[in-house]
């Protein structure tokens, strides 16, 4: 699956005119499930990995993750924790592309399709109206 999401990203980005390389990723949710703050064997970890390793500057947010430490030795700065971010207006317009992950229901899904250009959702976190009333483009798995 982290294989396919990334292809997604790059995919809608390049439908934009955009490299994936140099472009502003941010992801929503790192945890494995919802509303919990356990990152063990979640797809975000990887996801990350791989979006790093094709020269995206990745961000996310995660109210329950404060930070994630990566062991990998292909990960860039992969002795350097990666911060959650505060997830302002400023942040979501200067994103390329958001991801979201892990549909945690603290997030205002209205507020990122309001401001984001490009989501790719992979919890159909979207689903009804929010996709019908949606500024950004929304892809989904």
């Amino acid at each position: 699956m982290p294989e396919h999401v990334v292809q997604l990203v790059a995919d809608g980005l390049n439908d934009d005119r955009k490299p994936l390389k140099g472009s502003r990723v941010l992801l929503l949710g790192v945890a494995y499930k919802k509303d919990v703050n356990d990152v063990r064997e979640s797809p975000a970890l990887s996801i990350i990995d791989l979006l790093r390793r094709k020269g995206a500057l990745v961000s996310y947010h995660d109210p329950f993750v404060a930070e994630l430490r990566f062991d990998d030795a292909h990960t860039q700065d992969s002795n350097e924790p990666l911060q959650s971010i505060p997830m302002t207006d400023e942040e979501l317009r200067a994103s390329d592309c958001i991801v979201i992950v892990t549909d945690h229901t603290q997030i205002n899904y209205k507020r990122v399709t309001e401001l984001a250009p490009l989501i790719v959702d992979t919890r159909n976190a979207l689903g009804g109206e929010l996709r019908r009333v949606s500024k950004a483009r929304v892809i989904r798995l």
